[in-house]
């Protein structure tokens, strides 16, 4: 139960921060999709869906975490937690170090190229040399973005989003009721999962109810601590 001033008095805080510009979305890169769906924004909850092959994960890497990153490469002020249940670590920074070169140098090279995985193809020198040149973007990468590339279950989940959210801020009773105070209250953290029914089912459940559990959590998540969920899903 919420008294109507309190009510009134946290809607009129978030109207003046709005004022600020603190409630404006970072880039994704997509100017006309940014116009319905506000940017990579505090507490939302996304989810990618569509069948496999279509880009869902290309999507997610470019326009929720290189573009954000590109501008908060320094700043503190974005943070992703993902999941990846498909892809090592490894080649999750291989697709972000494709497409950090090619929108800083101009230099078109895939995955495949950039790992020599290509039929009678080896790296040469010159584009190693690109690769060389952007070191400091991958190793502040490492800084924003953390990578869980292993297993994944609610309960997993749960007990590594409250390590991550402890990092950088602290629980705390108020009341009859936990709170999460935040050291910024102003970084954006996204958590992707990439993709949901990869997870695997615990304690007797269903994948799908497994999976429910896990959304459920992100919500508790979202609302607790203002994080945003980006959920990519394979039809």
């Amino acid at each position: 139960y919420r008294q109507d001033a309190m009510i009134t008095e946290s809607l009129l805080n978030q109207i003046n921060i709005g004022r600020l510009g603190k409630n404006q979305g970072y880039s994704m890169g997509l100017p006309k999709l940014e116009s319905i769906i506000d940017g990579v924004t505090q507490q939302n909850y996304t989810l990618i869906f569509s069948s496999s092959g279509c880009g869902k994960t290309t999507l997610a890497l470019f326009s929720y975490i290189f573009q954000p990153v590109k501008e908060h490469l320094y700043d503190g002020k974005f943070r992703v937690i993902y999941y990846s249940l498909e892809m090592s670590a490894e080649m999750l920074f291989a697709k972000l170090l494709s497409m950090y070169i090619f929108e800083t140098y101009g230099i078109e090279l895939s995955v495949k190229e950039l790992l020599s995985r290509r039929r009678n193809y080896s790296l040469c020198d010159e584009y190693y040399e690109y690769v060389q040149k952007s070191l400091p973007f991958l190793e502040a990468l490492e800084d924003i973005i953390t990578v869980f590339d292993k297993g994944l279950d609610s309960d997993i989940l749960y007990s590594s989003l409250m390590k991550e959210m402890e990092k950088y801020g602290k629980f705390e009773e108020q009341g009859n009721r936990k709170v999460y105070v935040p050291d910024d209250p102003d970084v954006i953290t996204l958590v992707v999962i990439d993709h949901l029914s990869l997870v695997r089912a615990k304690n007797g459940r269903s994948l799908k109810q497994e999976m429910d559990l896990i959304s459920s959590y992100l919500v508790t998540f979202r609302n607790r601590c203002k994080i945003s969920p980006l959920v990519i899903m394979q039809a």
